[in-house]
C-alpha cells in the first residue's frame, strides 16, 4: 500500500521543517521533503500544515484507561495498550511494581504473551518490562507497598532476579532498583551482563553512594528528583552526581507536578542531550476522569490531574506521555524538536530500537501522530494506517 501525506509540519531530531510531504509504502517511510509527486498507485492526504511528530515511546508507565500491568489479565492488557494508543504513545515498556514474586511472574508472563501476539492492530506496541521494584529503599518506597519490598540480604535480590529473568528472557529491558541495598553491585552487573539498563531509584542513597554506583555500571536514574534525597549545599545527594555525569540517563517526569519548571530547566541545561528522557509514570487515571483509582494495593484520588495517596503522596501520574512535550514547549519555551526527540529518538536508542522507530526518516516505520497547534491529538497513524482519528 502506497500513501502520500501532503502539507504536514514534520518534526525532525534537530528541526522542524513545514510544508513537508512524506511518502509510505507498505507501512515504512520511503521519502520526505517538499512538493512529492503522487501518482496514480498513491492514496493522498492534505494534513493542512498540522504538526506530525514519530509516535512517543513511554519506557515507563504502569496504566492508563482504567487499567494496569499489575492486573495481570490479557483483557486488562489491551485495554491499556489501546488508551495509551489513544494519547499519542505507541511503544511503551510496562512498568511493575513491588509485589511477591510470584504476582511478578503472573503479570510478566501476561506482558510476555501481549508482545507476542502479532495481532495488535488499535494498541500500542508492547517492547517489554520496565522492573521497578521490588529491591527498594522503604523509606523511599513512594507509591509502593512497604510490605512487597523484601528485606535487603546478602545473594537475596539477585536470586529473585535471577529466577524472573530465567523464567522470562530478554522479557526485562530496564530494571530500578534502590543502590543503597547489598546486592546493589550484583544486580549491576547481572543486568550489564543480560542486556538490562541498570536504574537507580526509590533509594536513600547520598552523592557518594550514587557516584559508586556510576562506576559500577549504573546508567539511568528513575524518575530523577523523585523518591530520593534532595540537593543540599552541604549534601549534594544522588542527583547531584546524575546531573554532572555525561554518562548517565536521566528518566524525567515533565507533567507540571512531579517537578518545578525551573528544576527541569536546569536538568536540561545540565544534560547531554541524548541524556534526557521523558516518561509519563502514567497510572490507570490517564485518560480517565476524576476520582479514586487503586495503585499496587494502595488507593489514589486523582484531582485537578494530581495523584495523590491518602498521606499526600505523589502516586504516579494522571497525564500521558505528551504532557511532557507540552511542558517543555508551552512552559519553558523550550524548542519542539527538542521535547519530542526526549520523547521518541532518545527512549528508542536507549533500547536498541531507533533503526526502526523513534524519528520520521526514510527506511523507518511510518508511524507518527498528528497534532494541532496546541499539541493535542488529532491522529494515530501505525505503520502506514490510521489507528485514532479525532477529526472526524
Amino acid at each position: 500500500m502506497k500513501q502520500l501525506i501532503h502539507n504536514g509540519t514534520i518534526v525532525f531530531p534537530d528541526h522542524v521543517k513545514a510544508n513537508c510531504d512524506m511518502k509510505i509504502v507498505d507501512g515504512v517511510i520511503d521519502a520526505l521533503g517538499s512538493n512529492l509527486t503522487a501518482d496514480n498507485n498513491l492514496k493522498s492526504c492534505d494534513f493542512s500544515g498540522d504538526i506530525i511528530i514519530p509516535g512517543l515511546i513511554d519506557t515507563h508507565v504502569h496504566g492508563a484507561g482504567g487499567c494496569d500491568i499489575m492486573d495481570g489479565t490479557a483483557e486488562s492488557l489491551v485495554t491499556l495498550r489501546q488508551a495509551l494508543l489513544q494519547e499519542g504513545t505507541t511503544a511503551f515498556l510496562g512498568t511493575t511494581l513491588s509485589s511477591p514474586v510470584d504476582q511478578l511472574l503472573t503479570v510478566l508472563d501476561t506482558i510476555d504473551a501481549g508482545r507476542k501476539d502479532k495481532i495488535h492492530f488499535g494498541q500500542a506496541e508492547l517492547l517489554g518490562v520496565h522492573l521497578e521494584g521490588p529491591f527498594l529503599t522503604a523509606e523511599y518506597k513512594g507509591a509502593h507497598v512497604g510490605k512487597y519490598i523484601p528485606p535487603s540480604l546478602p545473594g537475596g535480590d539477585i536470586a529473585i532476579l535471577t529466577r524472573l529473568v530465567k523464567s522470562f528472557p530478554n522479557l526485562i529491558k530496564i530494571l530500578t532498583f534502590a543502590i543503597d541495598r547489598l546486592d546493589a553491585a550484583d544486580l549491576a552487573a547481572f543486568c550489564q551482563s543480560h542486556g538490562i539498563i541498570p536504574s537507580a531509584g526509590h533509594t536513600a542513597a547520598d552523592y557518594m553512594a550514587m557516584s559508586r554506583a556510576a562506576e559500577a555500571g549504573i546508567q539511568r536514574i528513575t524518575h530523577a528528583f523523585n523518591t530520593m534525597p534532595g540537593i543540599h549545599h552541604r549534601k549534594p545527594g544522588p542527583m547531584t552526581e546524575g546531573l554532572l555525569n555525561n554518562d548517565i540517563e536521566l528518566e524525567l517526569i515533565a507533567d507540571g507536578i512531579h517537578i518545578h519548571p525551573a528544576i527541569l530547566e536546569m536538568a536540561f541545561r545540565l544534560k547531554p542531550q541524548d541524556k534526557v528522557t521523558l516518561v509519563s509514570d502514567g497510572t490507570r487515571s490517564v485518560g480517565m476522569p476524576e476520582g479514586e483509582y487503586e495503585l499496587g494495593g494502595l488507593m489514589t484520588t486523582v484531582k485537578n490531574g494530581i495523584a495523590l495517596l491518602a498521606d499526600g503522596t505523589i502516586a504516579g501520574s494522571a497525564f500521558p506521555l505528551l504532557q511532557g512535550i507540552r511542558t517543555m514547549v508551552q512552559v519553558l519555551n523550550r524548542p519542539l524538536h527538542e521535547a519530542v526527540r526526549f520523547a521518541s529518538l532518545n527512549p528508542a536508542r536507549s533500547l536498541g530500537i531507533s533503526h526502526r522507530m523513534g524519528s520520521l526518516e526514510p527506511g523507518k516505520e511510518a508511524t507518527f501522530v498528528r497534532l494541532s497547534s496546541e499539541l493535542m491529538v488529532k491522529q494515530v497513524w501505525v505503520k502506514g494506517e490510521l489507528v485514532v482519528d479525532r477529526i472526524g
